[in-house]
């Protein structure tokens, strides 16, 4: 490790007055282990940090987006935790200026959860990529069935900067307790565009979401986006580029044949399943000018 960027202090998890990083679960060697309170009463909420990372290609910003809202900001209910904060950052050598804030608003579930974002990825200098999705569905949990996981866009060119020392400062919020945006906040537009979950695509490379538990049962957890331009030689002329958008999945440790301390001890989880990692590739059209890395 050569550096480190810590974020404002609207993002640092307080408990009881003091730094408090503790996900509110128990260590495996003391499962009787109990933190209080569970939510830290400010801060981004257990377990949902800045899962989103992306750079310009000139390597001159960087960009990272918090998984859901602060707690302060509606982030203790799923129902409530829609406004995430969008970092940005100018990199200069080895040092670092804090540019911008923005906030983008995640989606909306028809059980009226929000979904969190699990990746985001550089398109231009006002649009992204963003992973947003449900959880608890898929190989290995109890619904096999996902309502949403999609790759959608947002856009910052008309949303207000909230960089300031009020909303970045211990408890500083952009939006109540209860998730209801501040009125003279304008936030990005957000564009849901392409699901995972179309199981007639899905179909056609004997995949699928939704029914049995086997292993061609979309994960649950999509955590990464990558964009790599199609040769031109295969390209559909007409506007815009078209690249191969690339997203593996993680497995949440699932299987019956693990091995933990260095090999020493197998792991077994309780789930009973054996999950593999998965990939799926896309083969998609940007507007002419985009960028990738």
């Amino acid at each position: 490790m050569t550096n480190a960027i810590r974020p404002n202090d609207a993002f640092i998890p307080f408990r009881n007055g003091t730094e408090s990083f503790n996900s509110a679960s128990p260590p495996i060697y003391n499962q009787d282990f109990v933190i209080t309170p569970e939510d830290p009463d400010s801060g981004r909420g257990n377990n949902q940090g800045l899962e989103g990372l992306t750079a310009s290609p000139d390597g001159k910003y960087l960009y990272t987006l918090l998984q859901r809202a602060t707690i302060q900001e509606g982030g203790s209910k799923s129902k409530n935790r829609r406004y995430a904060r969008l970092l940005k950052y100018c990199l200069k050598g080895k040092k670092v200026e804090y540019e911008a804030e923005y906030v983008v608003p995640l989606p909306t579930l028809p059980t009226e959860k929000v979904a969190g974002q699990s990746e985001i990825h550089f398109i231009s200098d006002n649009q992204f990529l963003v992973l947003a999705r449900d959880s608890g569905s898929g190989h290995g949990q109890d619904s096999s069935e996902s309502i949403y996981r999609n790759a959608d866009v947002f856009d910052i060119s008309k949303a207000d900067n909230i960089k300031n020392a009020k909303n970045d400062g211990t408890g500083g919020a952009i939006a109540s307790s209860k998730g209801l945006l501040n009125a003279d906040v304008v936030p990005a537009q957000y564009c849901p565009w392409l699901s995972f979950n179309n199981n007639d695509q899905l179909n056609r490379f004997g995949v699928h979401n939704g029914g049995k538990q086997d292993a061609t049962l979309l994960n649950e957890k999509w955590e990464s986006l990558a964009l790599l331009p199609v040769d031109r030689e295969y390209t559909v002329k007409g506007d815009g580029d078209e690249y191969y958008l690339i997203s593996f999945s993680g497995n949440d440790f699932i299987t019956q044949n693990g091995y933990i301390n260095s090999g020493k001890n197998k792991y077994a989880d309780a789930s009973g399943f054996n999950l593999d990692t998965q990939v799926l590739v896309f083969k998609v059209r940007l507007p002419k000018g985009a960028k990738s890395l």
